[in-house]
């Protein structure tokens, strides 16, 4: 039963659809009015069902003007929603299907086809700051051929997948630059080519967005064949600058590995001295570069004797001479060298004169005498300590006696040997 205020409500219904209004549609067929809980219908019932043209009207501002069928909203309709929103177009089993438009309460909307109430097939959708896609769509996303546009001027054409850039396309960005090539995931990747604004080029490889794998760049300034990763050069490449010089091996982020190894020099002379560069591949550090300060103690001392060989000769000439190219003895020693080398000359005429006088005319007797007679190179030994001094003296005194012994003795078995064979010729 309707009261009377319902009933002046539904009087003072104002459609939004031509030819739904309470009066155009009491002049149909089947006409009837049908109040259920907080639902009021009116239009065309068949066996007690909504079927026909009719208005479904809730009091929570809930409206369906259109066609139905066995109750569901079936064929063209218009409906609005709590939040403002709209749906005009078709319907099919009480859900949108085929052409429609859906405006959102914040001001999107969807143009397009529809199947089970989702998005889906060809359709235009513009968003709430004026971004738009036109292309394909599947179950509500943007899925195969489409074109996406922002209002900051960047532009997308290409394939979708699951509302992601997948397969080929063309990207248009702010700053002018452009890449054609090949997305994944809504990055580009694999095989493509970015033009620069500023006129650079790339054609190459990539990898979730980055230049990755082969690739050559060229510019104004250089261009660049190689290998490339996260974006920068990295591998093998060759490097071709304008003027013609090139680099070609590897990189490694962007820069050029040299592998060729420099010696390095270190000048062991104070700055004021002539500068001596030892190069210190496989050598050892000299122990006075070892430390910044070296102790004056360990320089000065050491357990290894140090001596000078000075090679002397019976002629004074020559000895002099000898004594002239050592520059580290002084006076003191050269003038016991030179009493030393006289003592050694009197022991030898000694010897000599000795020889002469008891040796027998034989050829052993003369190649003895020979030898003897010759000059003898005498070494004089410097030491740093004066008892290894006193110690080689009394050595070499013993070798010298031990020699004027042998030479007495061969002589007085020579003699021996001569007055033997004189007796027994006689």
């Amino acid at each position: 039963m309707i009261d009377n205020q319902t009933l002046q409500s539904i009087l003072n219904y104002q459609n939004v659809t031509e030819g739904y209004s309470y009066g155009e549609l009491s002049q149909l067929k089947n006409f009837k009015t049908v109040l259920s809980n907080d639902k009021i219908y009116f239009g065309q019932v068949f066996n007690s069902k909504k079927h026909g043209k009719g208005v479904l009207w809730s009091k929570t501002g809930h409206i369906y003007e259109g066609e139905f069928n066995n109750n569901r909203k079936h064929g063209f309709g218009m409906e609005l929603f709590q939040q403002k929103s709209s749906y005009c177009g078709s319907y099919l089993n009480g859900r949108p299907e085929g052409l429609g438009k859906f405006i959102w309460g914040n001001g999107e909307s969807y143009d397009g086809e529809w199947l089970n109430g989702y998005k889906h097939g060809y359709g235009t959708w513009i968003g709430l700051k004026g971004d738009s896609y036109s292309g394909q769509w599947a179950y509500d996303k943007p899925h195969g051929q489409g074109i996406h546009k922002w209002i900051n001027g960047e532009q997308y054409q290409g394939e979708f997948k699951e509302c992601l850039k997948h397969g080929f396309g063309e990207e248009i960005f702010s700053n002018g630059d452009r890449y054609i090539g090949m997305y994944q995931n809504g990055t580009p990747e694999g095989e493509g080519e970015y033009f620069y604004s500023s006129g650079a080029y790339f054609h190459g490889q990539f990898l979730n967005g980055l230049k990755s794998g082969y690739g050559e760049y060229r510019c104004a300034n250089y261009s660049y064949k190689g290998y490339y990763q996260n974006d920068k050069k990295n591998g093998e490449g060759e490097l071709i600058y304008a003027d013609g010089s090139r680099r070609k091996g590897k990189f490694y982020n962007d820069l050029f590995e040299n592998n060729e190894t420099t010696k390095l020099t270190i000048n062991t002379q104070p700055e004021n001295s002539p500068q001596n560069l030892y190069n210190i591949t496989n050598f050892k550090t000299p122990f006075y570069l070892s430390q910044t300060k070296p102790i004056q103690k360990e320089l000065n001392s050491s357990s290894i004797n140090k001596t000078v060989n000075i090679t002397r000769n019976i002629q004074e000439s020559k000895f002099q001479k000898q004594l002239n190219l050592l520059p580290i003895m002084n006076n003191k020693l050269r003038s016991n060298s030179t009493k030393q080398s006289n003592q050694d000359s009197e022991r030898i005429l000694y010897i000599n004169q000795y020889n002469n006088n008891k040796s027998v005319n034989s050829k052993q007797n003369s190649r003895k005498t020979s030898v003897v007679t010759q000059p003898i190179a005498i070494t004089q030994t410097i030491y740093r300590s004066k008892n290894q001094q006193d110690f080689s003296q009394k050595l070499e005194s013993t070798i010298r006696k031990f020699h004027y012994k042998t030479e007495l003795k061969g002589t007085k078995n020579q003699n021996h040997r001569s007055v033997s064979s004189s007796k027994q010729k006689c």
